[in-house]
């Protein structure tokens, strides 16, 4: 099937991005070409015309994860494609720099034939509900075993390691950062050695390659499940935070993709925008780092404690446990579903909120042979069921 993969290539830092990439150029029933839209090599007419008449148009997830500026361009063409449309959607959660309104909306615009959601297939059917002409699936990530693989060359000198973005206090959950902070605090108490990114010196975040030899240089690794119980289709909670943090900052906050912004973004660099805001005294923030100094209590007894929850289990497993089963690294993690895919003390140790089994879980790094008999048994589990050609096979059965 001739498939055009639109993708947006404006980060290395996320490995899962490039694995799904690789999923449909390796994939022998998607005859893929993949386009990277955020390319000066883009050309914008040709790429138009391959649109309204391919096969197949795929948009990954970097297509409406942090942004739908790389989509914009595109709306006309695939409003009038003659082929298939499957929309991938990342992010799914309420942020301050990404509307889910204006995600959901895009999808529906572009009566998508279908949503490869990563939630389960009730939050995907709720979430979505509104694209009435879309048939929803659940496609939560999986193993690229190509790139994420033992490797007994390396020492795993670590016991405990991860990398990990904070999650902001607009999300309403704390998990991924409790998590991070328990063992930061604690490690030294139950003689831990760990890298968590924390310390000066330490490598903040990793490309693909590094990742994985990060990965297998850790005995385990710490993991929350991806995304929030608050999750709205409006972004009602997340406007009233970011309004209300507006109003405590003393700085100047650049709203989330105006012409400002945008302007500001085009011509400082990523890498230099921080050096480049202490020039300027400090003065002005992003929307995405407003929240940095603020407590999560507080925002979570103001706005979340009385909210309605979502009426459906909204929280899903995340790529980076897969990249970590695929390295036959442990995995630590908070009780949770995990899409259903994942069981504990099958597949990894579950840790229980309060921390009241760490030593139980001491006790399981000090035991290398069931380390290795829980890793040996998750890699062989995902490996025959959940491996992102596994999720292309259910995409092709989806479409025919």
């Amino acid at each position: 099937m001739k498939t055009i993969l639109l993708y947006a290539a404006y980060t290395d830092q996320m490995s899962y991005y490039d694995d799904w990439t690789d999923a449909f150029l390796e994939h022998k029933n998607f005859h893929t070409e993949a386009i990277n839209v955020c390319g000066q090599t883009c050309d914008f007419k040709l790429v138009t015309k391959r649109l309204e008449t391919a096969e197949l148009v795929v948009l990954h997830h970097s297509m409406n994860g942090d942004t739908l500026e790389y989509l914009k361009p595109f709306i006309s063409p695939l409003k009038n494609r003659r082929g298939k449309l499957v929309s991938f959607v990342g992010n799914e959660v309420n942020l301050p720099t990404m509307s889910m309104k204006e995600k959901i909306k895009s999808l529906k615009d572009l009566d998508v034939d279908i949503i490869a959601t990563q939630l389960l297939q009730e939050a995907g059917d709720w979430l979505y509900s509104d694209c009435s002409k879309s048939k929803i699936i659940s496609i939560p990530h999986g193993l690229n075993p190509a790139i994420f693989s033992p490797d007994r060359s390396i020492k795993r000198k670590i016991d405990i390691g991860t990398r990990s973005a904070r999650y902001g206090v607009y999300i309403g959950d704390n998990d991924r950062n409790q998590i991070i902070q328990f063992f930061h605090k604690n490690a030294k108490q139950y003689n831990f050695s760990i890298d968590l990114g924390l310390e000066p010196g330490q490598q903040k975040r990793f490309n693909r390659a590094e990742w994985k030899h990060f990965l297998n240089s850790s005995v385990a690794t710490l993991s929350t499940e991806a995304g929030s119980f608050y999750l709205e289709k409006g972004d009602a909670i997340v406007h009233l935070i970011l309004k209300y943090l507006k109003k405590k900052s003393d700085k100047i906050v650049l709203p989330n993709e105006d012409i400002l912004r945008k302007y500001y973004r085009s011509i400082v660099p990523s890498p230099i925008r921080k050096k480049v805001i202490n020039l300027l005294g400090g003065n002005i923030i992003e929307s995405a780092n407003i929240d940095e100094s603020i407590d999560f209590e507080g925002i979570y007894e103001k706005f979340f404690l009385n909210a309605q929850k979502c009426p459906v289990y909204s929280k899903a497993i995340s790529s980076r446990h897969f990249d970590a089963i695929g390295t036959k690294t442990l995995h630590i993690m908070y009780p949770g579903r995990y899409n259903d895919i994942l069981i504990p003390g099958e597949h990894y140790f579950e840790l229980a909120k309060d921390h009241s089994n760490i030593l139980d879980l001491k006790d399981l790094l000090e035991n290398k042979q069931e380390v290795n008999n829980i890793v040996d048994r998750t890699y062989d589990y995902i490996l025959s069921k959940h491996t992102h050609k596994h999720r292309l096979d259910a995409i092709l059965q989806a479409l025919f």
